[in-house]
């Protein structure tokens, strides 16, 4: 059993462990808000965005299609898994990667792009195709941070070079619900039947466009990839700061129930190491006396 000197070393240790978790959880937390916020209020304009996108799509012929709307025929499946650059997060990387690896599971030749150091090292690790890689993308996330990675999934799709492209990202609930989710960013054609379904079923309504529908919808689709993919960031950084604020709130919870702990376990080795001084002192005093 430890003596009473490793205890209080180990309560010293516990107590500076949970100020360093503290403070972390006041960091994550700050940033939490301002991410859940920019999150949140970007959703409204993402759908509204969506919804013009449907219309217009509505308005077109099949002549006038764009390429981002066709269906390939060649090149290969893209994943684009956005997690974090740094840890103590919980099991955020872990649960979207798992994801991942579902998703290999049927499309075995599909590649890759990993954003944030901790998904690479893991990509790394398993031997995933690796098409390209982000990192050190700043917190406060903006669209010309991602303009790489949008000109290259735009690119490769219209060249062919990608098949289907699909998004890998934590989607944020609230701040203690964070879900992995994959969301199908290309070909466009599939998912705007639904929406079209869903927004007017049986009907069809009539617009005036000023230009025509397929020359605005060429000028929409390149800046709709683009903003999906930047909502996803919103959602994933988001999800990222309310991850680490609970793990280090619970970490400082831990830290402290172990400091009750050992004091608990040193105050009894105190108390027997008195009780066994007391002892000897008796016996040492009934042995002079006798």
């Amino acid at each position: 059993m430890a003596n009473t000197r490793q205890i209080k070393q180990r309560i010293k240790t516990a107590k500076n462990i949970s100020k360093i978790t503290k403070a972390m959880e006041m960091v994550a937390a700050s940033k939490m808000r301002k991410a859940q916020e920019r999150a949140l209020s970007a959703r409204d304009y993402t759908q509204a965005l969506s919804q013009s996108l449907t219309t217009l799509a509505e308005n077109i012929n099949d002549q006038e299609i764009h390429p981002l709307l066709r269906q390939n025929k060649h090149g290969k499946p893209l994943a684009i898994v956005i997690g974090t650059d740094k840890g103590l997060c919980g099991s955020l990387n872990q649960s979207l990667f798992k994801l991942l690896l579902n998703w290999l599971k049927d499309k075995p030749q599909g590649q890759v792009i990993t954003v944030g150091k901790t998904m690479t090292r893991m990509a790394y690790f398993y031997g995933l195709n690796l098409k390209a890689q982000f990192a050190n993308l700043p917190d406060a996330v903006t669209t010309t941070d991602i303009v790489g990675l949008s000109r290259l999934v735009i690119d490769g799709y219209q060249t062919e070079d990608f098949r289907s492209v699909e998004l890998f990202f934590m989607d944020f609930i609230n701040t203690l619900n964070q879900k992995p989710k994959q969301f199908n960013l290309l070909p466009l054609a599939d998912r705007l039947k639904e929406k079209q379904a869903i927004a007017h079923p049986g009907v069809r309504a009539q617009y005036l466009f000023e230009p025509s529908a397929s020359e605005i919808l060429n000028d929409l689709l390149p800046f709709y990839i683009e903003n999906m993919i930047y909502q996803a960031f919103l959602e994933s950084r988001a999800s990222e700061h309310s991850a680490r604020m609970v793990t280090m709130k619970n970490a400082s919870e831990n830290a402290g129930e172990l400091v009750g702990d050992l004091k608990l376990i040193y105050n009894k080795q105190r108390q027997a190491s008195i009780t066994n001084e007391l002892l000897d002192i008796t016996t040492a005093t009934m042995s002079l006396n006798s």
